[in-house]
């Protein structure tokens, strides 16, 4: 039983492991649209979500890096 409640527990840390992923990368996209439409200020992105302005331009220049 034991090992049947192992393979479960990582067969669904995988999944949820996928969904985070995910979520974060439609996260980042979404920040990137606010910011470079005008609609949001990295400062106010920063300020909602709690993380540093620096995180917020790294995420807002993330696309031009990867291009």
């Amino acid at each position: 039983m034991a090992q049947r409640d192992l393979i479960a527990a990582m067969r669904a840390h995988k999944r949820a492991e996928t969904r985070l992923t995910e979520a974060r990368a439609r996260l980042d996209d979404a920040v990137r649209d606010a910011v470079k439409s005008g609609e949001w200020q990295i400062v106010d992105v920063a300020e909602v979500t709690g993380w540093s302005r620096e995180t917020v331009r790294k995420i807002v220049n993330a696309e031009t890096a990867d291009s």
